[in-house]
């Protein structure tokens, strides 16, 4: 799936240190699409960043209720 340009403008500074890691996990139970930025296997890092977006706004998740989000849709 292509990732939308406004998600990558949310996610610049992690795309400009890191690389494009970006990902699509899928819906979430409100209808809006979960993106998450995965780190290198490298990396110390604490908690992910995912990011939802409706359609119009993105909103950027972070600590454990990104994880919950995670968890959710069964990402591995």
């Amino acid at each position: 799936m292509k990732i939308p340009e406004i998600i990558r403008e949310e996610a610049h500074e992690l795309i400009a240190q890191f690389g494009d890691r970006l990902s699509y996990l899928g819906k979430i139970a409100d209808g809006r699409d979960a993106y998450s930025f995965t780190f290198p296997d490298d990396q110390n890092v604490g908690f992910p960043s995912v990011y939802l977006y409706d359609g119009h706004v993105v909103m950027e998740i972070s600590g454990f209720d990104a994880l919950d989000i995670i968890n959710s849709l069964d990402v591995k």
